[in-house]
């Protein structure tokens, strides 16, 4: 049967909603200090977001009532911020010697203020380059900053708790503790106790970067982040993972008398954003960028990304035990590689061009409940390449103006069909990892005209 929102045949408004956004900025990018020109920017930003009460009316075909209305309540949310930053030579150039050419900072604080103490914070960076004779350069930093939960703009009026008022929908889980597949309710639940997270960030880093017909540039950069009460969102198949940890979250039925399974049927989940004690990772990024600019005409590119995770350590409550989430992973961070990299190469000049670009997907450890689903203790790695054609589609038009230009592009996606790797606890019951696509080969036409 079908249920309608309002009524059959009329649209329906879900709340009225409206925000205001302003903000300020003065900057000078010639400042001249003591040490050489610099640069210095500050401002504040404003932001109001307002959502309107609304009734949730759902009716069948005929017109009666499916449910009783439900009111749900908006709310303002309103939030200030300022900030200053200044980037400056640390010494005057005539005072480096010969193999230095330069050393700069950059410094910045923002402070956001609200309401209340804990969405209060101060956020200040830093930042230090070194550029050597050579083309080599040493750059790093330091971060913290805070991150609020994700607003909740409205709830229902009546709800008899602050578990499960939110958004309700239907999912396809796999059981780990019986061993299948099927679908349940799966409801948000709003936590009105969800604390900011808060992250300290140091990087490291080397670039070299010389030539000028033939361009090369290479950077490796260590990141080394640890966050505290870190915002973690549960999915459903997240929660039937770790259900001893949250057991207030999956609701089952009853066991049925000469059920042999331990536990009976899962009915719904709440699911939802809760804070991690702690996270402690440490990941590797890798660039490799090259332009050979006088190439037939054109300019030959070529580049390569890598990011490499030599850690994800994470400890979901202050007395737990932590949890090597890349290796023995327990189903909190579904979507973690250790490994992923973008490659490709291009020609192009300014009439034609045409590219390949590939995507690499490592394999992905699984929890140990996912194991038998899967077949595995892991998802394969997946490889994926695209292709494109572009072209300069003025050229051909019977009225030529350099006021009026028309490219096109041809581009195909996963252009050898690749399939995507097993995943049986797929959430959308397709049994695959989507990295992309999940119909395969796609193509596209672009056109972008420009006056």
């Amino acid at each position: 049967m079908l249920i309608y929102y309002g009524d059959r045949g009329r649209f329906v408004t879900l709340g009225n909603y409206d925000t205001v956004d302003a903000s300020v900025r003065i900057t000078n990018q010639s400042l001249v200090l003591p040490t050489g020109l610099g640069a210095v920017n500050f401002g504040g930003d404003y932001r109001r977001m307002h959502l309107a009460d609304y009734t949730n009316v759902h009716r069948f075909g005929d017109g009666s009532l499916a449910a009783d209305p439900v009111l749900w309540q908006g709310r303002i949310l309103q939030r200030y911020s300022a900030f200053g930053e200044l980037q400056t030579p640390l010494l005057p150039s005539r005072r480096l010697p010969r193999w230095l050419r330069k050393i700069e900072t950059d410094v910045a604080v923002r402070y956001v203020a609200a309401d209340t103490s804990r969405e209060s914070y101060v956020a200040p960076t830093g930042g230090l380059k070194v550029d050597f004779a050579g083309g080599f350069s040493l750059r790093g930093s330091v971060t913290f900053s805070n991150r609020y939960p994700t607003p909740y703009m409205s709830r229902q009026a009546a709800a008899p708790s602050d578990l499960g008022s939110g958004e309700v929908s239907y999912t396809r889980i796999t059981d780990p503790l019986r061993g299948q597949s099927y679908n349940i309710l799966a409801r948000v639940a709003i936590n009105p106790d969800l604390r900011p997270e808060t992250a300290a960030t140091q990087t490291a880093g080397i670039i070299f970067q010389r030539g000028r017909e033939h361009r090369l540039r290479v950077a490796v950069d260590f990141v080394d982040t640890r966050k505290t009460n870190e915002l973690v969102s549960m999915d459903p198949q997240s929660l039937l993972d770790l259900e001893p940890l949250f057991p207030g979250r999956v609701i089952r039925a009853p066991l049925q008398p000469g059920d042999a399974n331990t536990a009976g049927y899962v009915t719904s989940v709440l699911t939802g954003d809760v804070n991690a004690a702690r996270r402690h990772s440490q990941n590797w990024n890798a660039n490799l960028d090259y332009a050979w600019t006088k190439c037939v005409g054109g300019t030959l590119s070529l580049y390569g990304r890598l990011v490499w995770f030599q850690r994800f350590d994470r400890q979901v409550f202050r007395d737990a035990p932590d949890v090597d989430e890349l290796r023995q992973p327990d189903g909190l961070v579904p979507d973690l590689l250790q490994y992923r990299a973008n490659f490709g190469a291009g020609w192009s000049n300014q009439q034609y061009g045409f590219g390949l670009a590939g995507h690499y997907f490592g394999s992905r450890m699984l929890p140990t409940a996912e194991w038998p689903s899967q077949g595995s203790d892991r998802i394969k790695r997946c490889w994926q390449f695209d292709t494109y054609l572009q072209g300069d589609l003025g050229q051909w038009l019977p009225w030529k103006s350099s006021r009026f230009g028309l490219r096109g592009q041809l581009r195909v996606n996963n252009v050898f069909g690749g399939d995507f790797p097993k995943y049986a606890n797929d959430s959308s019951g397709a049994g695959v990892q989507p990295y992309g696509d999940w119909r395969g080969r796609t193509y596209s036409l672009s056109l972008t005209a420009t006056f």
